[in-house]
């Protein structure tokens, strides 16, 4: 009896385990390595889940999207469109985009977590892959902008 019971915990808990939420591991924006781990934090950021992961999950993505955009504008002149060059899995790839004046974090996720469900190729990417092409879908360069 007493090894049943134990057993019956231990089936317990595993199952436990499996339903844990799947960004559990994401704490910080230096957790986000893949395009599904991007998506994961950005869909606790989308559906404002106030669990103890899901917190931390949504901070992760918060920190992720704006260190993103932090670095995109230090590397584009202003009012210049942003080119990512050496994209894709042959990195032959070259996106382009303009980042709008304002863009909400919720925005911006709502928009890598659309992406995303389209693009389940881009799970196991570089995060900032989907998040570039989650822009360049988006906010598109103007027509005359040729991108090299």
């Amino acid at each position: 009896m007493k090894k049943s019971a134990f057993l019956m915990s231990v089936v317990f808990a595993a199952s436990l385990g499996l339903a844990a939420p799947a960004f559990a591991a994401i704490e910080e924006a230096g957790d986000i390595e893949t395009g599904n781990d991007l998506a994961e934090a950005c869909t606790a950021l989308v559906n404002h889940d106030v669990s103890a992961e899901g917190d931390l999950a949504a901070k992760a993505c918060k920190g992720f999207l704006g260190d993103m955009v932090r670095n995109v504008v230090k590397a584009t002149e202003p009012g210049a469109p942003t080119k990512f060059s050496r994209v894709g899995p042959k990195q032959d790839t070259t996106l382009c985009f303009e980042i709008p004046s304002k863009l909400s974090f919720d925005d911006f996720a709502k928009q890598v977590v659309a992406y995303h469900k389209a693009h389940p190729e881009l799970d196991g990417r570089p995060a900032y892959e989907t998040g570039a092409w989650s822009l360049s879908t988006n906010f598109p360069c103007a027509k005359d902008v040729k991108a090299p």
